[in-house]
């Protein structure tokens, strides 16, 4: 603390003796009281925005309030038509613009909140700290929104259409004005969307159904426990074993947990439900909406690092639409310095940079959320059984508006005490709900975000991530030299016994009776974290947290072979990291070839045991480094640019058909199982590698999925139909056998033409930073600003105009395309020498 005392009068006294009274701009301000001014000052009521030469606003203010107020204002600037339909997407209102049907809209209220709840939510909620004024800047930021909606709006009704995005123009299309339930929606949805895990006991329940059915109850939980293990102890985790471990968690499993377990036939209900959601994610991909949620992240403590800095490379993985899912901001003043990445629902820097740490994160992906079986009267669809008694649902009735409101319906939706339905099986007499430690309560589980731009060390951070529930994980360095990680989340503490005394088993749904009830949830002191562990680094792409973990529904997406080996492998073979080193390793990650990383090997070592097969073949696979090379002519983005690699396309092709050699004969058909079902359509890539493993697999398989067959000439079988195939359709010669380059279609969310990229498995946003250790001998090092690069594609701004003209809507796109950064600005003089406009706005 005397520390920062001392900075701070530091600071104060060179601001003091070094800055004018008044700072004289270089170019007339448009205000928003249509007053010309020639001076800045951060006094009052004034807010003054202004943007950089990508178009990124720079909101400077006095107040918090303020800088909220410039903010909203800011981003309605550049996403207005965006940020209407995310509210219209969490609340479940597509409709009235003609972008969804009503079921659609059914189908997003039945799991979401009224507009009363909504605001019930927000009026409900008691931030933990009243100076950070987190409840004020929400009402500030709406506030911002509304005075450009109003502006644009009269300008309209005067004739003139500028401010007004064209889609409004071109569909005719209302511009309503947004209110705080708007925002809490956005929250709400994205809360749901990129921190609410698990929740596929009914996809579960399916597979070990379907595979009970073929198999028996004994050899059929098995395989189930083959396929989805509760614990891979090959997964690689985050924190080092040393640094955090939960007690010995076996992979093996009990008999008694399903035999016998009184669990309904839920085959059908469970791909009606995964039916709709997977319509839900084509519409929501064909608008340009959320679907997606990934995330890589890796950190350097100093010792490691070539300048004796903490590094930082944060890359959040949400798909790729034009404009995109996110925007920058600076924000500057009333003890706010901050740069970075924030979403449309709140004026809070989500991924970004400060001139105390830096911050990013990834999506947890432990189990917060469970799906309960109501017991319905059978006489009444509208009561389930709860502790012995009939209990009537909770039931509202919404109006669904079609396009324009010009027609409306009026339908019922129903809960439990465990929450929304997901699902009903009238047949049967059942309903299925969801049930997350958060329902209700999303502001406050969310509330640590917006405190992240606050933070000035590893404690604030701690606290801060302490205050979200939902599955994130955060990962912080700063000026002190900390590098440190926390994974976020409540999760459920549920019974060892429940209904007729079986077994719970977190993979499988729970009964509502009232007999399977959640004994409580986690709290901060059981959420794993690091500090500083003496490896140098911590590394995270939504894999397992800590080994031993049991708060992961299924370790299959965690298990051993994860996309995180590449970045962990890079950052323990060097000692002296760069800050261009760190953009290398996230390179190096974003062209890795996944699966070939992980059986490349199997490959060409079977290869070389079988005579029949070429000995150019065995070349080309050695040669290939398992990535999506594009170093020789014809490169991206010529119209027929190939990867450089035969090895990739023959591996690929092997790829390709591997699975079905190895699984086909053992798994459920999809005959047999009916519509396509996400958790038993595919085999997971970790059990192969357990299989391919045999004896000396990390995690022993319960079945021997090759038949007896020794598992090299299984591999060369495969690789022989691969030659042939390619033989056929690509020609004798195997160095013309290139794949062409994968290109990316951004998804559209308005007007703006979506470009063309080339694939790489990155963030939607990146950001690179180094923070500049403490030095107290050297007393310009107190005033050493972050070294951070950042790149947000295609563009700054979603704005397109009645003229079909934009502004910074692509002019970050050929960064990202080579790797290249810009620089994120804190000195107000460097963010001057590039302005583009300013802007000044009063409260």
């Amino acid at each position: 603390m005397k520390k920062k005392l001392l900075v701070v009068l530091i600071s104060l006294v060179f601001l003091i003796t070094t800055l004018p009274a008044v700072i004289t701009i270089p170019f007339s301000i448009d205000s928003s009281n249509n007053e010309a001014e020639s001076s800045f000052w951060f006094y009052g009521n004034k807010i003054t925005i202004v943007r950089d030469n990508y178009g990124v606003p720079h909101i400077y203010a006095g107040t918090k309030e303020g800088l909220a107020y410039g903010c909203g204002y800011a981003m309605a600037q550049d996403r207005l038509w965006q940020a209407d339909l995310y509210r219209r997407q969490g609340y479940g209102s597509l409709a009235e613009f003609g972008l969804a049907s009503i079921d659609v809209d059914y189908n997003i209220r039945s799991m979401a909140y009224s507009k009363e709840e909504l605001r019930e939510i927000f009026d409900n909620w008691v931030p933990h700290r009243a100076s950070a004024k987190l409840k004020e800047m929400m009402l500030a930021y709406v506030d911002g929104i509304n005075l450009y909606i109003s502006q644009a709006l009269t300008k309209l009704a005067s004739g003139d259409p500028s401010m007004m995005p064209v889609e409004y123009l071109a569909f005719g299309l209302p511009l309503e004005p947004f209110t705080i339930e708007d925002c809490v929606a956005i929250v709400v949805m994205m809360a749901w969307r990129f921190g609410g895990c698990g929740g596929d006991e009914l996809s579960y329940a399916a597979a070990l159904e379907a595979l009970q059915d073929k198999y028996g109850d004994e050899f059929g939980w098995a395989m189930f426990n083959d396929h989805f293990p509760q614990n891979d102890p090959g997964a690689e985790v985050t924190i080092p074993p040393e640094y955090d471990s939960w007690p010995e968690f076996s992979s093996s499993y009990s008999m008694d947990f399903v035999c016998g377990s009184d669990l309904p036939s839920l085959g059908t209900v469970s791909s009606e439900y995964e039916e709709m959601k997977m319509g839900q994610t084509h519409l929501f991909e064909s608008l340009g909406l959320p679907t997606k949620f990934g995330s890589n992240a890796f950190m350097v403590s100093p010792f490691k690092a070539t300048n004796g800095n903490p590094l930082l490379q944060g890359g959040p993985q949400m798909g790729q639409s034009i404009p995109q899912i996110v925007l920058e901001v600076g924000l500057h003043g009333a003890g706010i310095d901050a740069v970075g990445m924030m979403m449309p629902h709140a004026p809070s820097i989500l991924i970004g940079v400060s001139k105390w740490g830096a911050w990013t994160s990834t999506t947890g992906v432990s189990d917060n959320m469970d799906t309960y079986i109501e017991v319905l009267n059978p006489d009444n669809q509208y009561q389930y059984r709860y502790n012995g008694e009939w209990v009537d649902m909770e039931k509202r009735t919404e109006r669904f508006y079609g396009p324009l409101k010009l027609t409306y319906e009026d339908r019922d939706i129903y809960r439990t005490i465990h929450g929304p339905i997901i699902g009903w099986d009238l047949d049967n007499n059942l309903c299925f709900t969801m049930k997350t430690p958060y329902y209700k309560d999303e502001l406050a589980a969310e509330e640590g975000w917006s405190l992240f731009q606050q933070s000035t060390d590893a404690w604030d951070m701690y606290v801060a991530a302490g205050k979200v529930h939902a599955a994130h994980n955060f990962y912080w360095i700063d000026r002190d030299g900390n590098i440190a990680y926390f994974h976020s989340g409540k999760w459920p503490i549920k019974p060892t016994t429940g209904k007729n005394g079986r077994m719970i088993d977190d993979r499988l749904p729970l009964w509502g009776t009232g007999e399977e009830e959640w004994l409580g949830v986690t709290g901060v002191k059981e959420m794993p974290k690091c500090y500083n562990p003496s490896q140098g680094y911590l590394a995270n792409w939504n894999n397992k947290p800590v080994t031993n973990w049991p708060f992961g529904e299924s370790d299959a997406g965690w298990g051993q072979g994860h996309r995180v080996g590449i970045i962990m492998e890079l950052l323990a073979a060097d000692n002296d990291i760069t800050f261009e080193d760190m953009n290398r390793i996230v390179r190096d990650a974003g062209y890795n070839h996944i699966p070939g990383m992980n059986l490349l090997d199997f490959v060409v070592d079977a290869a070389k045991t079988d005579p029949t097969i070429p000995s150019e073949v065995i070349d080309y696979l050695e040669a290939w480094d398992h990535h999506y090379n594009d170093y020789i002519d014809p490169m991206w983005p010529a119209v027929d640019a190939t990867y450089d690699d035969t090895g990739l396309t023959i591996f690929d092709d092997w790829y390709d058909r591997i699975f079905e050699e190895v699984f086909e004969d053992d798994l459920p058909t999809y005959a047999e199982v009916g519509p396509i079902h996400r958790e038993y359509a595919r085999v997971w890539p970790s059990t192969i590698i357990h299989v391919f493993d045999g004896s000396a697999s990390k995690l022993p398989l319960n079945y021997d999925y090759l038949n007896g067959e020794d598992r090299d000439e299984v591999i060369c079988r495969v690789l022989k139909w691969t030659i042939g195939n390619l033989t056929e359709n690509l020609g004798p010669d195997m160095s013309t056998w290139l794949t062409p380059v994968i290109k990316w279609i951004p998804d559209q969310i308005g007007a703006l033409p979506r470009p063309v990229m080339h694939y790489m498995n990155r963030g939607t946003y990146n950001q690179i930073a180094e923070m500049i250790v403490w030095n107290y001998y050297d007393w310009r090092n107190l005033f050493a600003l972050p070294h951070a690069v950042n790149v947000i594609p295609p563009g700054q701004s979603g704005f397109l105009n009645y003229l079909g003209e934009y502004n910074h809507a692509y002019d970050q796109l050929a960064l990202y395309e080579t790797w290249t950064y810009k620089p994120m600005l804190y000195n107000y003089w460097d963010v001057m020498k590039v302005a583009e406009s300013v802007l000044n706005l009063y409260m």
